[in-house]
């Protein structure tokens, strides 16, 4: 029942560290940026498929992650906590 919801936290979470990471070493010569790619896991939810060296900085880019990020983190939380207001209206309607 949380799987989805956690799920997608823990891939926001990777996009958060490799957006940070492109931004802390953007001055760093030979760094080679890096996306987080995602894909539909069999369960539900998503996993992540990979990560892949994008080439040189993109701070649009990297601004845009963290945004969608943040959004993806408030949007799963809200869920995983309605989910678990019914499970307990549930187990209050059981008991």
């Amino acid at each position: 029942m949380f799987t989805s919801s956690i799920s997608a936290i823990n891939t926001a979470s990777w996009q958060v560290a490799a957006a940070a990471g492109n931004i802390a070493n953007a001055t760093t010569p030979g760094y080679q940026s890096q996306r987080v790619d995602q894909a539909t896991a069999a369960g539900g939810g998503v996993e992540i498929a990979g990560v892949t060296s994008t080439g040189a900085p993109d701070f649009a880019g990297d601004a845009v992650t963290l945004i969608e990020a943040s959004a993806a983190f408030k949007v799963n939380l809200r869920v995983l906590k309605a989910q678990n207001e019914t499970l307990g209206a549930l187990l209050d309607l059981i008991a």
